[in-house]
């Protein structure tokens, strides 16, 4: 008898807000470059990808991350880009917040200890706003859009007829700083 597994990542979720913003830069890369935007609701910049897990193992999942005790940090994305190579469009960051590379470091760790295994490639910071994208050469401009990262989230993922749907299962506050 085989188990039914879940697909599922852990991300950092942006407010409605943000997401339509984002979605916003999306339209213009999708102007320029064709392809498929991201829906608007399903924007959102994946921090490290489990894949199908058996659910038994989703109690360990949240314990890695029930362990995390980050700052909340800001970041302003103001590059819009293009990867030849998967035909991804994608919003990205100059400056990456250290914050943002130990969240990234410490669930990877954690899940590592659990079995877990991840590519051996350097942490990207993006999101995707337009697959399947063929873009012409030149800049593409871009506003800066700040986002104030509040929590990160584990998200479900089902892939249906027409594309993927998130649930997101759990979400974990970072924290305030006191002066």
């Amino acid at each position: 008898m085989s188990v039914e597994q879940v697909r599922l990542f852990y991300a950092l979720w942006p407010e409605a807000a943000l997401q339509q913003a984002l979605y916003a830069a999306g339209n213009k890369l999708h102007e320029r470059c064709g392809g498929r935007r991201t829906r608007c609701e399903n924007i959102h910049l994946t921090l490290a990808f489990l894949g199908a897990v058996e659910p038994a193992r989703l109690p360990l999942v949240t314990a890695v991350a029930d362990q995390i005790v980050l700052p909340r940090f800001e970041m302003v994305f103001n590059r819009l880009g293009w990867w030849r190579q998967n035909q991804v469009a994608w919003a990205a960051t100059d400056e990456t917040p250290r914050e943002l590379i130990t969240l990234v470091k410490q669930l990877q760790q954690g899940l590592a200890k659990e079995g877990f295994k991840f590519e051996e490639r350097r942490f990207v910071p993006h999101i995707t706003l337009v697959r399947k994208a063929n873009c012409p050469p030149g800049l593409i401009d871009s506003p800066d859009i700040v986002w104030d990262a509040k929590e990160f989230v584990l998200v479900r993922s089902t892939l249906l007829e027409n594309g993927p749907h998130y649930v997101i299962e759990k979400r974990w506050p970072l924290q305030t700083m006191e002066a």
